[in-house]
């Protein structure tokens, strides 16, 4: 459920999904190009992804890193 990233609600988890992005490995492999791609599709959302740290935060879910997660952006 991407809406565990802080920033991510269901209206953005919705858009996300229609852009073929559905799990944290994702948004945690992407690169500033990919980045950029996906930023310049998210309409009045854009800026959101480096602004949330959706990719550390994603890094921490993709990996089971519950605790990890929880010090550095609060309860899941």
């Amino acid at each position: 459920d991407l809406r565990r990233i802080k920033g991510i609600g269901p209206k953005l988890a919705t858009l996300l999904g229609t852009l073929g992005v559905t799990r944290f490995d994702q948004i945690a492999a992407w690169d500033d190009a990919e980045i950029d791609r996906i930023d310049a599709q998210l309409g009045t959302f854009a800026g959101r992804i480096r602004r949330d740290s959706w990719v550390e935060q994603a890094g921490y879910l993709a990996g089971g890193d519950v605790a990890g997660f929880e010090a550095r952006f609060g309860k899941v």
